[in-house]
């Protein structure tokens, strides 16, 4: 939404359309512009998850946002790092509106998930790459390992400690691939989440080919996969 239109792109609009169709569109200004307010309104209602510039995050997050720029250049990664997120994205209901889900995530629709509220309103700070030397590690080597980043770096405390909840991390995940068509974790690999099964067993998302982002992958936290990592993730609250 942030994006400038280009006349260039307008015009190109203009010739796909008929003669009729242009017709109406000059005939009726004033119904087209209410058209297209209410379009614009309704997008923005359903967008949870904005990408900004490393100079549109808030100054008081500015030595954040330029540790966080290093650590994405370790990971070979040069997109945006800050993401604004509104509040009330959920994993069952939003996430497969806002891009390819497996199944429309038709069939986790019952389960009981834990550790997955919605979204708040805040500032994430992640990048779309499975922390190096993540995976064939069980939760604790994990967090030990974004702990040792989180120093290394100088990140705030409450940064790399924790996996990030389905729903975040769904919602990131599809909107990095609106934004660029890339489908991550890479090489249909997973990440794991802080979500839950009634039983306590971790859910990750990955295995994001043609048939959309899965949502399963139900493992206990001792457990080591070999196609298992996760993100660096980091969450401010109050955007």
């Amino acid at each position: 939404m942030n994006n400038k239109v280009s006349f260039n792109a307008l015009a190109t609009l203009m010739k796909s359309l008929s003669e009729d169709e242009q017709r109406v569109l000059l005939e009726s200004p004033e119904e087209l512009k209410k058209f297209v307010g209410d379009l614009v309104i309704k997008i923005v209602q359903n967008t949870f998850f904005i990408p900004l510039s490393d100079h549109d995050v808030a100054e008081k997050l500015a030595e954040t946002t330029l540790n966080w720029r290093k650590l994405a250049a370790e990971l070979a990664y040069t997109g945006p790092v800050a993401w604004k997120v509104k509040e009330g994205f959920t994993l069952k209901f939003q996430a497969p509106k806002a891009g390819p889900c497996y199944e429309n995530f038709q069939y986790l629709q019952d389960w009981n998930i834990r550790n997955d509220e919605p979204t708040k309103n805040s500032f994430a700070f992640w990048v779309p790459r499975l922390v190096q030397g993540s995976k064939s590690k069980n939760v604790e080597e994990q967090i030990s390992i974004l702990a040792e980043l989180r120093q290394r770096f100088g990140l705030p405390e409450h940064h790399l400690s924790c996996f990030g909840t389905a729903a975040l991390d769904s919602g990131l995940i599809l909107a990095h691939f609106k934004r660029t068509g890339e489908r991550t974790p890479l090489n249909g690999e997973w990440a794991r989440t802080d979500s839950l099964d009634s039983g306590g067993a971790r859910l990750s998302l990955g295995g994001f080919d043609a048939s959309g982002l899965y949502c399963g992958g139900w493992h206990w936290d001792d457990a080591r996969r070999p196609r298992i990592g996760c993100f660096p993730l980091g969450v401010d609250l109050g955007a």
